[in-house]
């Protein structure tokens, strides 16, 4: 599998096994970086925000590299990403800067950013994850499964 492909390339159509190595591959960087860290940073606190923040940030251009070429699968438009994506970099960015993230005092800004990204999480994870890509070429290339059983 080319991952330098799945994680910097934005072109193409991947069905659903790909994209999932690619996010179990990123979770398991994630735990890895945001774990070393938490260990020279501490997570307590602000330190704790930013430093998941940071791992948004990195993991914003390969995630959306991903998300573009499963959404060719599926022949729907790029910008669906920067939705998919958008809800979860907003609460990071709220929560660095103490406009929500606090949870013994939960305002309505965090159940609302909860509740949207609930939503689109779901929806992200049907339209990626469970539904099968078109059947033949489209627009963006040829049928990642065309001639396997």
């Amino acid at each position: 599998m080319d991952f330098a492909y799945l994680f910097t390339r934005s072109d193409g159509r991947i069905n659903r096994k790909p994209f999932w190595m690619g996010i179990l591959v990123m979770i398991a960087i994630s735990i890895v970086v945001i774990g070393l860290l938490a260990f020279t940073v501490g997570m307590v606190g602000r330190g704790a925000k930013i430093v998941v923040f940071i791992v948004q940030l990195l993991f914003l251009y390969p995630s959306y590299n991903l998300m573009v070429k499963r959404l060719h699968d599926r022949d729907r438009p790029d910008f669906f990403a920067i939705i998919m994506l958008a809800p979860a970099l907003v609460n990071g960015l709220f929560d660095v800067l103490g406009i929500t993230g606090n949870p013994l005092n939960m305002g309505p800004l965090d159940y609302l950013l909860g509740i949207v990204q609930l939503g689109i999480g779901i929806w992200s994870l049907v339209e990626l994850g469970c539904l099968r890509g078109t059947v033949g070429p489209n627009q963006h290339g040829p049928d990642p499964l065309q001639g396997q059983p």
